[in-house]
């Protein structure tokens, strides 16, 4: 069976969202919820309650500690990760999961299948992640071997990507990331302050991650001033056209129905 892992703060709608389907549609597929709470103030933990979770509460938040504590107080020798924000889709996605698990030795983790892209990519590969720290594990659903993790934590270091550097670490020691035709609704809505965090943290992960350089801050300055005064224009005179245009048919509509 399955323990399914879901790291929180403050999400108390997106975490009723989720409990509220897990628990009806797969109630015969997991052997428990373990919430992985970063002491929020909203309902979350009551909520979490309510559905009869388990909740373990993690001081210094980092995305792999919250990881690490889940699948440590999991009971069970397979973890699903999710975000508040996720839900599994599918009456055979644990079921199915666990037979992709069983059809293989060393198998370390699944992805689950979550755009036209990564299906291509995943018929052309037959279902095995290659360059995983590019396309492995995406911990807002995705599926770890416990017995795999025990010798192989997630870096609680990074601040973002430590999905994909474990996914990277686990391949280099000759376990193998699947990719699942099986898949989730993600449907988290950031706000502006959060996607600029988001992007912050995962950028500087992935520098240091690959070893890149870098850019220097003149061509930071000369791509901020070519964005505001060239693309920004560009996009301003497309945005014109296209109300422009759509003036045009909400006249040609109006035209339409009065005869």
């Amino acid at each position: 069976m399955i323990s399914i892992v879901i790291r929180n703060r403050n999400e108390a709608k997106a975490l009723e969202n989720v409990l509220s389907i897990v628990t009806k549609v797969y109630s015969e597929d997991y052997t428990e919820i373990i919430i992985v709470d970063n002491y929020s103030t909203d309902d979350s933990v009551s909520i979490a309650e309510k559905y009869k979770c388990k909740v373990v509460y993690i001081k210094d938040f980092s995305y792999g500690g919250a990881t690490n504590l889940g699948i440590e107080t999991a009971k069970s020798d397979y973890v699903l990760l999710l975000s508040s924000h996720a839900i599994p889709i599918g009456q055979s996605f644990f079921k199915n999961s666990i037979t992709a698990l069983k059809s293989k030795e060393k198998i370390a983790g699944i992805r689950y299948i979550n755009s036209i892209e990564n299906y291509k990519r995943a018929v052309k590969n037959n279902f095995i992640v290659f360059q995983p720290l590019h396309y492995g594990l995406m911990t807002a659903c995705a599926l770890v071997n416990k017995k795999v993790w025990e010798q192989f934590k997630f870096d609680e270091r990074l601040s973002a990507i430590e999905d994909k550097e474990w996914s990277e670490r686990v391949a280099n020691k000759g376990f193998e990331i699947l990719d699942l035709n099986e898949t989730f609704f993600y449907f988290i809505k950031r706000s502006r302050k959060s996607n600029i965090l988001r992007y912050k943290n995962e950028t500087i992960s992935e520098y240091l991650l690959h070893k890149k350089k870098y850019q220097s801050v003149v061509v930071i300055v000369a791509s901020f001033f070519k964005k505001i005064i060239v693309i920004n224009t560009k996009n301003y005179f497309k945005t014109l056209i296209y109300d422009i245009l759509i003036l045009k048919t909400r006249l040609e509509i109006y035209r339409k129905l009065k005869k």
